[in-house]
């Protein structure tokens, strides 16, 4: 009686971290991970399918976009430029050529920074990001204006600034109010990542990545998880439960690193999904996108 053998039926995924003569083979299952792919998707159960196209809707040279809901912000050129539903654009204001923007909304109020403008677009309009005049009980403290910097992030009413090394943090939900003389935590080179989940912040500086964990950040201890930075600007958030066997709630967060695909979960859970099989080439910047359970990043050496 002769036996049907499977050649191939399917993959798991990219390996480029085993020599690809050495990739293993599972003769019964038909499965073996591929050495390179280009344009494909590879399913739960090992189906290799050609990836969709894409149309081109504005021809424009472009970065640092946000979804603000139903409207959009991307940087062109020196300009900062809100993109309509229908494709069209318009510029609001000048920045910096080639500075990255982060961007956090609050309500209906997108707050901006890109190491040379901070900035709130309210309306589709751009408006100066200053402290307002104090109202509250008598204090000691000396409010300043947000400091310029280059990454931002809200975590427990706390509007979060990474400027070069440092990390400053707002009084309580007055997103305005910095108190420069204690409200910052100094890290010893510069910060490439700030990302919030439910009971967490992971902070990613050129040499690794820490997490604070708790409520309250001023009184978190630091813990280091990784000895390799995250790629700047490759953060995502995702729902929890939609990762894994959907056992996990509140928000977590997915992002790139020269070791693999990086995972930082509810109450501070790290996980690096991909660091035995799977590395990224070195790149100082990128971008991220989650979509359909799918996570795809873009990445610029």
């Amino acid at each position: 009686m002769s036996r049907q053998l499977n050649l191939f039926r399917g993959s798991t995924g990219i390996n480029n971290k085993i020599d690809p003569v050495r990739l293993g083979y599972d003769s019964e299952k038909g499965m073996q991970a591929l050495a390179s792919a280009v344009n494909v998707n590879v399913d739960e159960t090992g189906r290799i399918s050609r990836r969709k196209g894409f149309t081109s809707k504005l021809v424009k040279a472009s970065h640092s976009l946000f979804s603000c809901g139903n409207y959009a912000l991307f940087v062109s050129g020196n300009a900062l430029c809100v993109l309509h539903p229908d494709y069209t654009w318009a510029a609001i204001r000048n920045v910096a050529v080639d500075a990255r923007m982060s961007y956090v909304q609050v309500g209906d109020d997108t707050y901006y920074a890109n190491g040379n403008e901070v900035g709130i677009v309210r309306d589709k309009l751009s408006y100066s990001w200053t402290a307002s005049d104090y109202v509250g009980p008598t204090t000691t403290k000396t409010f300043s204006d947000p400091p310029v910097g280059h990454l931002l992030e809200l975590y427990n009413g706390l509007m979060l600034i990474a400027q070069d090394d440092v990390l400053w943090y707002s009084e309580p939900f007055a997103y305005s109010w910095f108190n420069l003389a204690s409200g910052y935590i100094q890290f010893s080179d510069r910060i490439t990542m700030v990302k919030a989940v439910t009971g967490a912040v992971f902070v990613s500086t050129e040499k690794g990545i820490f997490v604070y964990k708790g409520k309250n950040l001023k009184e978190a201890e630091q813990e280091k998880v990784a000895n390799y930075p995250a790629i700047e600007g490759t953060e995502v958030t995702v729902v929890a439960s939609k990762i894994g066997d959907g056992s996990m709630s509140g928000l977590a967060a997915i992002w790139a690193t020269t070791k693999g695909l990086c995972f930082g979960g509810p109450g501070g859970q790290f996980k690096n999904f991909t660091n035995r099989k799977l590395t990224y080439p070195v790149a100082r910047y990128g971008a991220g996108l989650y979509r359909d359970g799918k996570y795809i990043c873009l990445l610029k050496p």
